[in-house]
Parts: structure tokens; C-alpha cells; sequence
């Protein structure tokens, strides 16, 4: 039991490393279209592709210490897809309506009558025994797997995936090698956001930095947590 306790430590201070990543992604593409502009361009490119290079400006420090290729792919990846969201979802938050306020109480005199009212919501931590937040099992370590985000996808209201579509999804994507699955995922996320279904940015980060040496467990969680979804439809 002794030997848990640090492997669990370990395992928070990963999620906690891939959120903060998730969020700084998301601040620097609200902040200046150029810095997402640079970030979408590395889509579907490897670390030495001529196109990749702007990236390295603004990811390398917001890498882990000592990180391989491999490591260092999924956080260029995963930075690439968020950049490539619809501009629409890169809404402000509390901390960029904070900087705004503080620029221009430098250019205008305060005024009094503020509201405390848009304050964004406490982050919820993921819970210890592993559980996500979409009504499935203790089967993820950080939220919900994107195999999840598909069979989401196929139960959203209005403009819905085709079950037959995201179940082909799925399996491609259960199928693919480390270069593979880098190359796929952005068809697959596209297809997930038509929907308006989100995608859980630090769990996808946390399955790609294990792909080269846990595919075969990730794959299965994947498609588990969409069939246990899908399932729904079937019943209904």
C-alpha cells in the first residue's frame, strides 16, 4: 500500500501539469490571433516540420522538464487542436476580464458600481477514484476519453453524429500507431465539435503521452466508454 501512495501523488501532479497546459493554450489563442494562428499551422505536422517551427517559440517552455519526442508530439498536438477550435470558443474568462479591467483603469478613471456578477465558476477537480463527469464508470484518470466525446457526439440534440459514422470513427482511431493517431485526430475532433459536444483537452493530452506504451488499454477504454454511451440510443 505504501508504494500507491506516491504512484497516486504522481498520477495528481500529471493531471494538474495537463490542465495547466490545457488553460495556457486556451489564454494564449483568447489573447492574440497571431499566437493561435501559429498554433493551428502545426496541425497534422511533426516537431521538425518547417511549419511546426513558430510553434516552438511559444510551447517550449509550457513543455514538461525533460520531455522525449513523443511526449513533446501530443502537447504540440493537442495545442494545435485547440487553436483550431472556431474562434466563438475561445470565450473570455475571469482572469483575461481582470487584465482588460486593469488596462483600462489605466486610461480611464474608475468608476463605481461594479457587479461581481460573470465571475466563472470554481474549477471541479477530478475525483480521486478516477470517475469522469459523464455518467460512466471509474474508467478514466482524468475525465472523460474522447472515445467518450464520440458516443457523446452521437447523443447530442440537434445536429448529431451518425452512430454508424462515429462507431467507424472510433475503431480507426483504436487502430492507429503513434504517428497514426496524431494524423487522424483532427478529422475525429472536427467531426466531435460539429456536434457541439466538448472534448476534454487534458484527458486527450494524458492518452497521447501514454500511446506509444498503453494503446492497447487506452483503445479499449475508448471504445468501452463509447459503446456503454451508445448503448443509450440503442435502448431508447
Amino acid at each position: 500500500m505504501t508504494s500507491q501512495a506516491p504512484e497516486a501523488g504522481k498520477r495528481r501532479g500529471r493531471r494538474a501539469s495537463y490542465a495547466d497546459f490545457v488553460r495556457d493554450i486556451e489564454r494564449l489563442c483568447r489573447r492574440d490571433p497571431g499566437n493561435r494562428a501559429a498554433l493551428r499551422a502545426g496541425l497534422r505536422r511533426d516537431l521538425d516540420h518547417p511549419r511546426a517551427r513558430p510553434m516552438h517559440r511559444l510551447l517550449t517552455t509550457r513543455l514538461p522538464e525533460q520531455c522525449d519526442d513523443r511526449t513533446a508530439q501530443a502537447h504540440y498536438t493537442v495545442a494545435s487542436l485547440i487553436a483550431a477550435q472556431p474562434r466563438h470558443a475561445f470565450a473570455l474568462d475571469r482572469e483575461d476580464d481582470e487584465d482588460t479591467a486593469a488596462e483600462q483603469d489605466e486610461r480611464v478613471p474608475h468608476q463605481s458600481g461594479g457587479s461581481a456578477e460573470g465571475t466563472a465558476p470554481p474549477e471541479v477537480a477530478a475525483p480521486e477514484d478516477g470517475s469522469s463527469d459523464v455518467g460512466l464508470p471509474a474508467s478514466t484518470p482524468y475525465g472523460a476519453s474522447f472515445g467518450a466525446a464520440l458516443g457523446q457526439a452521437v447523443t447530442a440534440k440537434g445536429a448529431s453524429m451518425r452512430l454508424s459514422a462515429a462507431e467507424s470513427r472510433v475503431n480507426l482511431l483504436t487502430r492507429q500507431s503513434v504517428r497514426g493517431i496524431h494524423l487522424h485526430l483532427p478529422a475525429a475532433v472536427n467531426q466531435v465539435r460539429a456536434t457541439g459536444t466538448p472534448v476534454d483537452w487534458g484527458q486527450l493530452l494524458a492518452d497521447l503521452v501514454d500511446w506509444p506504451h498503453r494503446s492497447g488499454r487506452i483503445s479499449r477504454r475508448w471504445l468501452q466508454d463509447f459503446y456503454r454511451i451508445t448503448a443509450r440510443v440503442d435502448q431508447g
